[in-house]
């Protein structure tokens, strides 16, 4: 099914679909695990979206998606040939970091494929919004008791010297992948409310922005508002004409600056990351690249040292007081395994589907873009599904009645 026709499809089940109904969206299950428990119990770096990946891959050949594997293989290729001439130190982490690159590829092509041909999916967006408010508002709760731990993350106890501040992970890894998983609801939620204002619009915002402030993740949220600054200059220009929106826009401002003034844990966060002294923002950015080039200049700094074969080298040396397991930096870690070969394939991909999709012309996957590009620089890892499907949500036409025309200002359809 051609771009065209899927836009077509998508735009029907979106406008048309029944706006009151209280039935549970049919892929609100898959939702739930990829949203609130896909690490939940399991080790480090292990996902149930990997796990599942053979039963997503089996089900995508029954739907006649029967070439994956061999374009996943074909893309592969000359990475594979260049470092199997430079020689591979160990063949079985190769193979392995091949294989979940190849499940992060098929879990992800398959979320995309259901998002796009399933009916109603802003009903999908509002029921994870209200699901997980009230597991925040549940976690907010359990807060002082033991089941707080497994909810909340002390930044005292994970970076020595740091100040006693609980952030909310839930089931997450930590407080930046929550607030990862929660950006494209906030992007939703929000341009909804500038495209058609209302109390419903304005109680579903405020629901995603909650859970967004008590996660702390200061990173994720200057992503988000800079996606959606740049979907609101380019394309809901005519908006800031109109009295409601000025309004909006200045008690949103105010929040945030009397947010910032008063002492509490929010505004000791921002101080702390303002301040460089969070490690793991330096992680994420700058020691993530040092250590990236010192892992390329191994082996080769065009083809990079392979899949996998980071790990092996020795950056002890470096003082940056972390190992190599997984570079947190999907740009660094692609110029460590894959070399500078391997990024500019990553940012000659990313441009050409940025024109090719038209991205620019759909506010929603304009902020998308703009938050996924940045992530990339700023944290996330090679095999990161969520990013992936961060991508997936600027390139794929979601959300078509959004879509600006040529020559025309946003349509007055619900998104």
């Amino acid at each position: 099914m051609n771009e065209m026709a899927m836009s077509s499809i998508v735009e029907r089940e979106t406008i048309y679909a029944p706006r009151g109904m209280l039935t549970v969206h049919k892929y609100l299950p898959v939702a739930v695990l990829y949203f609130f428990l896909n690490s939940a119990g399991l080790t480090s770096g292990l996902f149930y979206t990997t796990m599942l990946s053979p039963f997503l891959f089996l089900w995508l050949f029954l739907e006649g998606k029967r070439w994956l594997t061999f374009k996943f293989l074909a893309c592969l290729s000359p990475f594979i040939v260049a470092h199997a001439l430079l020689g591979i130190d160990s063949s079985f982490y190769y193979a392995r970091s091949a294989f979940l690159l190849w499940t992060t590829y098929i879990t992800v092509y398959a979320f995309c494929w259901a998002l796009l041909s399933c009916r109603n999916i802003d009903r999908l967006f509002e029921q994870i919004i209200v699901m997980n408010f009230a597991a925040a508002m549940t976690a907010l709760v359990l807060m002082p008791t033991s089941l707080g731990d497994l909810l909340w993350i002390d930044d005292s106890k994970v970076n020595p010297g740091a100040a006693h501040n609980l952030r909310l992970k839930l089931f997450t890894l930590e407080p930046s992948v929550y607030a990862g998983l929660m950006a494209p609801l906030l992007i939703f939620a929000a341009l909804r409310l500038f495209q058609k204002q209302g109390k419903r619009q304005a109680l579903y915002l405020a629901m995603i922005a909650i859970p967004f402030l008590l996660c702390q993740s200061f990173g994720g949220l200057s992503m988000s508002l800079a996606g959606l600054g740049v979907a609101l200059l380019v394309t809901f220009r005519h908006l800031f004409r109109q009295k409601r929106t000025l309004l909006i826009l200045t008690l949103g401002i105010a929040l945030v600056v009397v947010l910032l003034a008063i002492p509490n844990p929010i505004s000791r966060r921002v101080m702390q990351v303002a301040s460089g002294s969070d490690s793991s923002t330096n992680s994420r950015t700058i020691l993530s690249f040092v250590v990236a080039y010192s892992v390329a200049a191994a082996k080769s700094l065009w083809w990079g040292t392979g899949l996998g074969q980071a790990k092996l080298v020795d950056v002890s040396s470096l003082g940056v007081g972390f190992t190599v397991g997984i570079i947190p930096n999907a740009v660094a870690g692609t110029f460590a395994e894959l070399g500078i070969i391997g990024v500019l394939v990553r940012f000659g991909v990313e441009f050409y589907l940025f024109f090719r999709t038209r991205v620019f012309t759909n506010p929603f996957r304009l902020a998308m873009f703009v938050i996924a590009f940045i992530s990339q620089l700023t944290g996330s890892y090679l095999m990161d599904v969520q990013e992936y499907l961060m991508w997936c949500f600027a390139f794929a036409p979601f959300f078509p009645a959004m879509n600006m025309q040529k020559g025309a200002v946003l349509k007055n359809g619900h998104a």
